[in-house]
């Protein structure tokens, strides 16, 4: 076993994603944290960090599949494996959507991850208690969709299926709001949701083919962010508390006795292909597993 954890977070310049960086950065766990905190920008945003821990801050476009490989490779190079990459970078455009932006919206936020963890599963060596973290929305019950799409969501198995379902749902969008509706997606600006929701269903089908790695998904929460106060009112979670399922997931007890404090860097229970969130959007807590499909 590696001396050190190594763990990749997208989108942590600001949010969630920086949450979790902040998080991750205090906690005093068996092995030390070496955290790469990418963005597009790769600045460094000075978090602090209690050694032995380290941050390293990268450059990073997950929507770029040349930017993917060459941070892969470069991190790779630097540390031999990456043990825990967490999936946090999203755009939404949900309050101004047009065809483009929502192709945009899906191909950065389900495509992202699509391509994330697939360099991260293609590691020469992945090591023992590897795991995949996808920030995702409980604003996504599997019965929100028409019948059928329920029936696709289920069925699929593979990646390719879910590029379909992508696919189909972007012809949808283009084909109009009574087109969109009439195939079971819902009305209004649904890209950010549905992109969400292909990120749920690829956790369960990256969590069947990879026995290896512990792949869940979870839902941060209504947090104080700029992208929780495009909504009505006001977020009542702090960066902090939206870290805390994201961040269980990552270095956490992921069975029941996770529940009330996160179990952070001790042994777990091997959980995969699940769904964490709390009660609600606007209670503080270490999340519950349940099974996204059964939503």
């Amino acid at each position: 076993m590696a001396d050190h954890q190594v763990i990749v977070v997208t989108g942590s310049n600001r949010g969630v994603g920086r949450g979790i960086v902040q998080l991750l950065a205090i906690q005093q766990t068996q092995r030390p944290l070496t955290i790469y905190a990418t963005s597009r920008s790769g600045i460094d945003s000075g978090i602090a960090v209690l050694a032995p821990n380290k941050i390293l801050y990268r450059k990073l476009d997950i929507a770029n599949k040349p930017s993917i490989r060459s941070f892969f490779d470069s991190a790779l190079e630097e540390q031999g494996a990456i043990d825990v990459l967490i999936n946090n970078a999203a755009v939404s455009h949900d309050h101004h959507e047009t065809p483009d932006l929502a192709a945009e919206t899906v191909w950065t936020n389900y495509g992202g991850a699509r391509d994330m963890s697939e360099a991260f599963l293609m590691q020469p060596a992945i090591r023992p208690g590897a795991r995949i973290v996808n920030v995702t929305s409980g604003y996504n019950r599997l019965q929100t969709y028409g019948p059928e799409l329920q029936e696709a969501f289920r069925e699929a198995n593979d990646i390719d299926a879910l590029d379909k379902l992508a696919a189909a749902y972007l012809d949808s969008v283009r084909r109009g709001p009574d087109a969109q509706e009439h195939d079971g997606w819902g009305s209004g600006a649904r890209s950010y949701k549905v992109s969400k929701a292909l990120i749920n269903a690829l956790t369960v089908v990256l969590a069947g083919k990879h026995s290896k790695v512990l792949v869940n998904c979870c839902c941060p929460g209504w947090v104080d962010t700029d992208m929780g106060n495009t909504a009505r009112g006001k977020p009542p979670k702090t960066l902090e508390e939206g870290a805390r399922v994201p961040t269980r997931l990552a270095i956490g007890d992921l069975g029941p006795n996770g529940d009330e404090d996160g179990g952070l860097g001790k042994e777990s229970t091997e959980v995969t292909g699940h769904f964490f969130e709390n009660a609600n959007i606007a209670v503080p807590g270490w999340g519950s597993a349940k099974l996204w499909l059964e939503s």
